[in-house]
């Protein structure tokens, strides 16, 4: 079925899998099945048009694929090769401390800005605690329900693409110029991080890549949701509520 589209003053509406609904006014979404949708009504609906094709699309995985790949390769590599007594030194700890800042400030702005390409405005940036355990920094993307499933995957990707393209990208030039080991060892840590934000648990950019690439939506009534849903919030709740018995024990003993 093809996508389709329909916007008044009032509301926004697109038709993919699902229906979904904003209103314009409150701010609010809304999600129907298909059949709430009569032929009359549909003949109101225009096709939408995705601002990348399909070939882009898959494009855009291959080189992001292409360099999480060899990003995990050089990470191996590095950790075979490294020792610790380059962990020593207050120079060291003020390069990781801005190189973390710096990435996670494109991490965020490569959200907001594949967003906007698309015609969409985020709705906040913050800070949370994912399970009220697991300190995150975080994108408010409501927007991305009425953009296309292609469109979804690339503004929950592009802020680990733009990571990847700049690390990499500096790890080479440190590697044939400058050889510093402080910014090597802040390439491994921030490396290894976004590994862990791969990783399709917690309300990662992995999760959030998965449940869009399967079309599938997290409702806030958790009884509600698909079984894959239900599956990855067991585990979130499992990981937060053994991390806080861990940190107890550790502060007792």
């Amino acid at each position: 079925m093809k996508i389709l589209k329909y916007e008044d003053e009032k509301y926004e509406v697109i038709v993919q899998n699902n229906v979904f609904i904003k209103d314009k006014k409150s701010g609010d979404y809304y999600k129907n099945s298909l059949d709430s949708i009569t032929d009359e009504q549909l003949s109101y609906f225009k096709i939408y048009k995705e601002k990348v094709s399909p070939k882009f699309f898959y494009l855009f995985l291959c080189f992001t694929a292409i360099m999480f790949i060899l990003n995990y390769i050089h990470l191996i590599k590095l950790q075979n090769e490294f020792t610790s007594s380059v962990l020593y030194g207050w120079k060291m700890w003020i390069i990781i401390v801005v190189y973390f800042i710096m990435n996670i400030v494109l991490h965020e702005m490569g959200h907001i800005y594949s967003l906007k390409y698309f015609g969409k405005k985020f709705d906040k940036v913050g800070f949370k605690l994912n399970f009220y355990v697991f300190p995150a920094f975080y994108v408010q993307l409501n927007a991305t329900y009425m953009i296309s499933r292609n469109e979804k995957i690339i503004v929950h990707l592009f802020g680990l693409f733009i990571n990847y393209f700049v690390i990499n990208t500096l790890e080479t030039i440190n590697q044939f110029t400058i050889s510093s080991e402080p910014l090597t060892m802040a390439f491994m840590l921030f490396s290894s991080t976004l590994l862990w934000n791969l990783v399709p648990i917690l309300n990662s950019d992995g999760y959030k890549i998965l449940l869009a690439f399967l079309s599938l939506d997290e409702y806030s009534r958790f009884k509600t949701n698909h079984w894959l849903v239900l599956t990855i919030q067991i585990i979130g709740i499992s990981l937060a509520v053994n991390s806080v018995v861990h940190w107890i024990l550790y502060i007792v003993n």
